[in-house]
């Protein structure tokens, strides 16, 4: 398999780096809609209520942790960039979706006690088990036979990094991280009109990059591809091609759909990219509109009392 692997992929590469006749296709001049909603406006109307109604309440840490500390730059930003912004509240009874915060370093016992502490002392996480909370954890959490850590997998949103790979995440559930790019780096995809990508190695991390600079990412990989960052919002099966190691290309389709990739693409890559501090539509904010697609889940109190 692996030699099949390395076979598909020299091969796409020496596709990709050939420019394709692109002059004879017809374009396409209207506004590019990268979203699954029906239109860009709508998906602009949405995100704007977010922006103006998403509420957030934060526990306080485990009293055991006197510093935060994340194995990853985009965890650290990501809660950074929570704890600035105007999402938080301080009145659990307004907040949308409730965030527990712990360090990467903590333990299963130690975060097992911490949330039967939190079931304790708020009424929140009993009303609907852990579904209205989220977590940040690139590593995800340990197999453990414990009430409180398994309500917590199960129902609790997870925010890991990607890609996920054979770490614990639940599609459909779970959101990831996109990464952060570094800007100094040697790796550039500018001048190229598809990019292979290896979902199996760091190339997939890139795969906002080649975006950005409009080439259409092309995603080796040995099976389906779940954790794709945003896939709630971007229609990513528009923007990349996902090729399964083994699989006869064909190269002719892509010719004729790559324009409209690359300027789907192009408009999607703002939601990739991480801004110090957090800019609208950018990979913070995206991960909170995830977040507040999420929010109808478990309004049981609210729905009981209307």
């Amino acid at each position: 398999m692996l030699f099949f692997r390395t076979i598909i992929i020299v091969f796409l590469r020496l596709l990709c780096s050939s420019k394709f006749v692109l002059s004879s296709l017809p374009q396409n001049n209207s506004s590019p809609n990268p979203y699954y909603l029906t239109s860009t406006t709508l998906f602009l109307q949405n995100y704007q209520k977010m922006i103006q109604n998403f509420k957030v309440f934060t526990y306080q840490p485990n009293t055991n942790i006197t510093q935060f500390s994340f194995k990853t730059e985009q965890e650290s930003l990501f809660y950074s960039s929570l704890q600035n912004s105007s999402y938080l509240t301080q009145h659990p009874e307004q907040a949308h979706l409730f965030f527990l915060p712990f360090s990467s370093d903590t333990s299963t016992r130690s975060l097992a006690r911490h949330i039967s502490r939190i079931r304790n002392d708020f009424p929140y996480w009993n009303r609907s088990l852990g579904a209205d909370h989220f977590y940040l954890s690139c590593d995800g959490i340990s197999h453990v036979n414990d009430r409180n850590i398994v309500e917590l997998k199960k129902n609790a949103v997870q925010i890991a990094c990607f890609p996920t790979r054979n770490r614990s995440f639940i599609p459909h559930k779970d959101i990831t991280l996109t990464p952060i790019f570094d800007p100094h780096a040697p790796v550039k995809f500018d001048g190229t009109e598809f990019c292979v990508v290896d979902y199996e190695n760091d190339d997939v991390l890139w795969v906002g990059e080649a975006l950005r600079l409009g080439c259409v990412p092309v995603v080796v990989t040995e099976g389906a591809v779940n954790d794709m960052p945003f896939m709630d919002v971007l229609r990513w099966k528009e923007m990349a091609v996902f090729v399964k190691s083994g699989v006869k290309i064909e190269t002719d389709t892509w010719r004729e759909r790559y324009e409209y990739m690359r300027r789907l693409g192009v408009v999607g890559s703002k939601h990739l990219r991480w801004n110090r501090p957090a800019q609208p539509f950018d990979a913070f904010n995206t991960i909170m509109y995830q977040l507040w697609l999420r929010r109808h889940t478990v309004r049981y109190e609210s729905v009981q009392s209307s």
